[in-house]
């Protein structure tokens, strides 16, 4: 086997990004879409999907990693207490010997050759920080054996590999983190006695045996050409399954799988361009649909958890028939240079692979299938809809979230990838890892403003990038035009400082008539690459009748700015009851004594109204 060295490289595509934008300019002003569910259902395990189907993996080698097998029948063997950062390779006759040991890897490890992996009596614990960010590999005639141990992927799914005629075991296994493996090729898999298996993927010419296993979910591709029509087990405990080309009516499979003496299990199908597949009486899991080549696929429709008395899928290029079968999750992948577009579907998860195009549009991930990911050159573009999952992008992908609710889930970029979002809400900061670079842009408020004034542009501008990638933020700056109008008109001027939900500009509206207005925030790192985000504002002559920059003193209450954000309010009336709102409209602070001091919280247009609500007043804090 040939391990290629890669070197990820900055540059952004500037073309791709320019389509992603195009594609979202005409749904900015759309609502978002409401969650379908306020507590979507969850179990105790996410599958992680059709990553790990993927045959074309390549293990970066750094300095710092280990290789086992350069030196003829060298062996290393480990006890006790062990840690690496980086990578461990065994290659040629090589042998890793693990034995009474707590071992520690924070990197992949990739069996190739005749090399062997050999892990007994031990702890195993895979350090990464985000899902899948490691890989077991296990090609050619390798072999990879496990026994009486337990592992650990640090909270994270992981994928394990085994492809070739390599040969992996597991024998009275404990795993704490779910796995996602594929066994692909004349490669071959035994299983016995472990708990939390997690899920397998077969198809090629592959074997797999697994003897009293727990939580196991068993996924088989039905290629081109097969002619399926099967019946799964019903309820979740399997005693003598088997599925393969000697079972009547089922045809042009070449894997053969074998389930015995095991527990909560698992089905989940995926049936490929040119096959027919019927099931009956069966309760899926997931199903996932994949689609190849260069052709556009339009889907709808779709919604996790319904049972179907007699369905057959809309794809034209394959037949997949359910009668009295249930599909737990739809899950959707997008590989070649396919373009695939998902509207109005409840799903569970969705990656792009190899320059395909995905949309998504007014739909919800709701996680239960594993994640939202693009990966190796992809564009994965969600629009206006819900997301309970992780995203993920990597291996020069670029993800872009545009007018979407994102109440759970993390958000990582990873490798040499683009991640963008537009006016888009997210629990938590996105993480950027090696060369890859995050741009945030939004305008959130407000909706509406007041002619004859100035109006604080709320949102976000700003840009994070992984350690090793040299690009920065340099500027933004904003724009706006009255709805129909061909012509941008400077807001103000570039700003050269990051704004993370604070104040981005303040919009003088004097002199502008009445109208739906359209405000433009254009970001751009120091390479010149630019995204942007578009906000519709109603401007009205009604509302604030007042402003105030200085001292002013109205309806027997006095204000005085005593610098840039500290206010001091008096009350004359007999009950000083005074509220203070932000420019969204939340109140943020009643003072119920005749005077007070108060410091706003953070730069930005503020308003006061009395208890009588005669009035209402702004400060600018800035």
């Amino acid at each position: 086997m040939v391990f290629i060295f890669l070197l990820n490289i900055f540059n952004v595509n500037q073309a791709k990004i320019d389509w992603a934008m195009e594609m979202i300019r005409p749904h900015y002003a759309e609502t978002i879409t409401n969650q379908y569910r306020s507590n979507p259902p969850r179990t105790d395990f996410q599958p992680g999907g059709l990553i790990a189907y993927r045959t074309d993996y390549t293990i970066t080698i750094t300095r710092d990693d280990i290789v086992i097998g350069d030196e003829p029948a060298e062996t290393l063997n480990i006890a006790g207490y062990f840690y690496h950062h980086g990578n461990i390779i065994v290659i040629n006759d090589g042998v890793l010997d693990i034995k009474n040991a707590d071992f520690n890897l924070e990197g992949n490890i990739a069996v190739a050759n005749h090399g062997e992996v050999l892990i007994d009596s031990s702890a195993v614990n895979f350090i990464q920080h985000y899902i899948y960010e490691h890989l077991i590999q296990v090609t050619d005639s390798a072999s990879f054996a496990i026994h009486n141990s337990q592992s650990d992927f640090n909270g994270y799914q992981i994928n394990i590999a085994v492809q070739g005629a390599g040969e992996f075991v597991m024998d009275n296994v404990l795993n704490h983190d779910w796995i996602t493996a594929g066994v692909s090729q004349n490669a071959r898999v035994f299983l016995n006695r472990v708990d939390y298996t997690g899920e397998w993927l077969f198809l090629d010419d592959c074997y797999g045996q697994f003897k009293h296993v727990d939580y196991f979910l068993s996924w088989f591709f039905f290629p081109n050409s097969s002619a399926v029509n099967f019946t799964f087990p019903d309820g979740d405990t399997v005693i003598g399954f088997k599925i393969d080309s000697t079972l009547i009516n089922v045809d042009g499979i070449g894997y053969r799988v074998t389930i015995d003496s095991s527990t909560n299990c698992m089905w989940a199908a995926i049936p490929l361009r040119g096959s027919d597949v019927t099931f009956n009486n069966s309760e899926l899991r997931l199903t996932g649909l994949m689609f190849e080549g260069t052709d556009t696929f339009n889907i709808s429709g779709l919604v996790n958890g319904l049972s179907y008395p007699d369905y057959t899928v809309p794809i034209s290029d394959r037949h997949y028939h359910l009668i009295n079968s249930s599909v737990q999750t739809w899950n959707l992948y997008a590989d070649d240079t396919t373009h695939l577009n998902l509207s109005s579907s409840i799903f569970g998860e969705c990656i792009g692979f190899t320059n395909s195009y995905s949309v998504i549009q007014n739909a919800f991930c709701d996680g239960s299938g594993g994640h939202i990911e693009a990966n190796n050159n992809t564009v994965v573009l969600v629009i206006s809809s819900s997301i309970f999952a992780d995203v993920i992008t990597r291996v020069r992908g670029i993800g872009l979230l545009a007018n979407c609710a994102m109440p759970w889930g993390n958000i990582w970029a990873t490798n040499a990838s683009v991640l963008i979002l537009v006016n888009t809400q997210f629990p938590e900061p996105p993480i950027p890892a090696d060369t890859a670079i995050v741009f945030v842009a939004a305008i959130m408020a407000p909706s509406n403003a007041n002619t004859e004034d100035t109006a604080g542009i709320i949102g976000s501008a700003w840009i994070d990038t992984g350690p090793y990638n040299p690009l920065d933020f340099n500027f933004y700056r904003l724009f706006y035009r009255l709805t129909g109008s061909s012509t941008w008109i400077p807001l103000g001027d570039e700003k050269y400082i990051e704004v993370r939900d604070d104040t981005l500009d303040y919009w003088n509206t004097v002199g502008l008539e009445d109208g739906i207005y359209e405000v433009r925030l254009i970001l751009k790192d120091t390479a010149g690459d630019s995204i942007e985000a578009l906000k519709q504002i109603r401007l009205r002559s009604t509302g604030v009748t007042e402003e105030m920059g200085c001292d002013i003193e109205y309806h027997n209450i006095e204000i005085k700015q005593l610098g840039p954000r500290l206010f001091y309010v008096k009350y004359y009336d007999s009950r000083p009851d005074i509220y203070i709102y932000n420019i969204l409209g939340r109140r943020i602070k009643t003072i119920k004594i005749p005077e007070a001091y108060w410091a706003a919280p953070a730069s930005g247009v503020f308003f006061v109204r009395d208890k009588k609500a005669n009035v209402t007043k702004k400060i600018i804090a800035y």
